[in-house]
């Protein structure tokens, strides 16, 4: 999973923002994954996260069929055995085809919390919570076949194909939690070089 930056609107906001997800994700935290805002915690992918998340991912792409050109389950979730943080990461692959609004109205129809464009770091940024602060996805609306969807798949397919860049992912994720603790955002940055190298070698 991704970390992305907090622009959450007040508690007492009544907008779509605000939408709760019901019992009927209940099955993402049922098979562990979910992650308070405030919390930094990494464990091994499990094939029910990776099960889990492919259900997902069929779900957002039934919701946005004929309003984004692709759906992919990404980051390091969809890797068994990969340590990760216990949140689904999708990429949604939009053309100049695709307005953004309907997109948007579909995935907080169901409950999805629009956090705004994050450009480079990560597209327009879709977060999925099972209970207040509490998240179990992230959906990343980027330009489908572009750079970041190209990146997303690239390096998700390396770690799943790759035991050696797996262990050198692992061991610099390891590394930064030891430096950064709870810190989402150096942890993010402290990928960067990391990531960059794996894609070069992808």
């Amino acid at each position: 999973g991704k970390s992305v930056p907090d622009r959450r609107v007040p508690a007492d906001d009544p907008g779509p923002a605000m939408i709760r997800q019901d019992a009927g994700m209940d099955w993402l935290a049922d098979v562990g994954l979910g992650l308070d805002y405030d919390s930094l915690l990494l464990d091994r992918t499990t094939p029910d996260w990776v099960d889990a998340g492919a259900r997902l991912r069929r779900e957002v792409a039934d919701r946005l069929a004929g309003f984004a050109a692709g759906v992919e389950q990404i980051g390091s979730s969809s890797v068994k055995g990969l340590l990760a943080k216990p949140i689904v990461d999708l990429a949604i692959g939009l053309t100049t085809d695709h307005e953004l609004t309907p997109v948007r109205e579909r995935l907080e129809s169901a409950g999805w919390i629009y956090r705004g464009d994050a450009g480079a770091q990560g597209g327009h940024v879709f977060v999925l919570e099972s209970a207040p602060w509490h998240r179990v996805a992230h959906a990343h609306g980027v330009e489908h076949l572009g750079e970041q969807w190209s990146n997303y798949l690239r390096l998700r397919d390396l770690l799943r194909r790759n035991p050696a860049a797996r262990q050198r992912y692992e061991d610099t994720k390891l590394r930064l939690i030891n430096e950064v603790g709870d810190d989402r955002t150096a942890y993010t940055e402290g990928k960067t070089e990391i990531v960059a190298t794996l894609l070069e070698e992808a």
